[in-house]
């Protein structure tokens, strides 16, 4: 089964046929069984439909209360067992988490996430071990979180962990599930809502050890990155390193690619609208074209195949204006959430697809030197022919490094 994060590259291949891009859609709507002549308004509606079908009911347990009393990191509001995901064609397991987190500007805040445990397995003698997922990015609406998803996203990596015995904690961010304003691509706040994730599942799911490692993905590469450089001024305890496969980490050069790359101008509005949720001071209006504009809605409610879609026609001087490269509040959000400057706690495994057309590997090669520059313990691999993400015939990094991804972290556990 697919997963919404590859929905994205089907509609992509519907709006432009050069891209040579495509992928099935987590659920076929039921309008039809192909879309391969459909026009743009027929694409936009297959990518509402996908997104409907692979949703889960947003109940209270999401809704924090009002006003949140403040507490520390990690306090865990409230937890649920669920059986609602389904994934591989097997149903899954989980327990639903509501914890306490900081924004960017020490702002008490709730976030969602979920915890994973094997099944029909016996508990080890020394407790689980945990894998954290930080996710790619879905989008920024409430209802963009993985744990509100059938399919939880990244649900066929996470049936690998738990293949192996691993819990999986898989935070949502905050402003995904929970209200509020999601700050895409902020390293500070995404590295708060994994700290947070780690300690509420300790409180949450009993006979967890004391070790974990981390695993981040695009969007979640930088935000793994990110919580190793906060893991050098905080150490979390039972921390023993992460993998990154192709982060989103050169932010600068990301958000220019983006805007200027056919298929990929949905993300420049999510980086946009992002920023101005985490900085007041940037203003959306002096970013995006007024053509762009008008489509903001499809942003605060779609998830990323809706987003690519609605903006699939777009690209460089329709999609974005002159600030957009120069807005000094931008420029200068972009530039300090990127990673590569400082120092990031060991070890990192960094893993990057030759073909990856998203995050390429010519940009990714640069930060890994640079990270190694600093003084990280960085061990940076590229794989030959593998794209960011799997759709059609192309195997994402995440897939094909999978056995690679599931040694070293089998060799971080056992080291001591």
């Amino acid at each position: 089964m697919k997963f919404m994060r590859h929905a994205f590259l089907t509609r992509v291949h519907l709006l432009s046929a050069a891209a040579a891009v495509g992928a099935v859609l987590t659920t076929v709507p039921a309008a039809g069984a192909h879309a391969d002549d459909c026009d743009q308004a027929c694409q936009i509606d297959w990518a509402w439909t996908a997104q409907r079908q692979n949703s889960l009911p947003r109940t209270p347990f999401y809704d924090a209360p009002s006003p949140l009393p403040w507490a520390p990191v990690g306090a865990l509001i409230r937890a649920e067992t669920t059986s609602d995901y389904f994934v591989a064609n097997k149903p899954v397991k989980a327990v639903r988490v509501l914890y306490h987190s900081r924004t960017s500007r020490g702002r008490d805040v709730a976030v969602s996430g979920v915890a994973l445990v094997p099944q029909d397995r016996p508990r080890p003698a020394g407790g689980w071990h945990v894998v954290v997922d930080a996710h790619g990015a879905s989008g920024i609406g409430v209802d963009c979180a993985p744990s509100l998803m059938r399919d939880l996203y990244h649900g066929d990596q996470i049936l690998r962990f738990l293949e192996q015995g691993y819990v999986v904690v898989a935070p949502d961010y905050a402003g995904l599930g929970t209200t509020g304003r999601p700050e895409l691509v902020n390293k500070t706040a995404e590295a708060e809502d994994i700290a947070g994730a780690v300690r509420s599942a300790r409180q949450a799911v009993p006979g967890l050890s004391g070790d974990w490692v981390l695993w981040g993905h695009s969007q979640g590469g930088g935000a793994a990155l990110g919580f190793a450089e906060r893991q050098l001024k905080r150490p979390e305890p039972g921390y023993r390193g992460a993998v990154v496969t192709s982060p989103a980490a050169d932010l600068p050069t990301l958000a220019a690619h983006v805007a200027t790359t056919v298929p990929y101008g949905g993300f420049a509005p999510l980086l946009a609208q992002g920023a101005a949720n985490s900085n007041p001071k940037i203003d959306v209006g002096h970013l995006l074209t007024p053509l762009a504009l008008a489509r903001l809605d499809a942003v605060r409610g779609g998830c990323l195949g809706v987003v690519t879609a609605v903006y699939g026609d777009l690209t460089k001087l329709t999609l974005v204006q002159p600030g957009y490269y120069s807005d000094p509040q931008f420029t200068r959000y972009l530039r300090d959430n990127s990673l590569g400057q400082q120092r990031v706690a060991g070890p990192v495994l960094f893993l990057q697809g030759g073909a990856d057309t998203v995050t390429p590997a010519s940009v990714n090669a640069e930060v890994a030197a640079r990270l190694r520059r600093v003084g990280s313990e960085v061990t940076y691999r590229v794989y030959d022919g593998l794209e960011h993400d799997t759709y059609g015939a192309a195997t994402g990094i995440d897939d094909g490094a999978m056995p690679d991804i599931l040694d070293w972290v089998g060799a971080r556990f056992a080291a001591r």
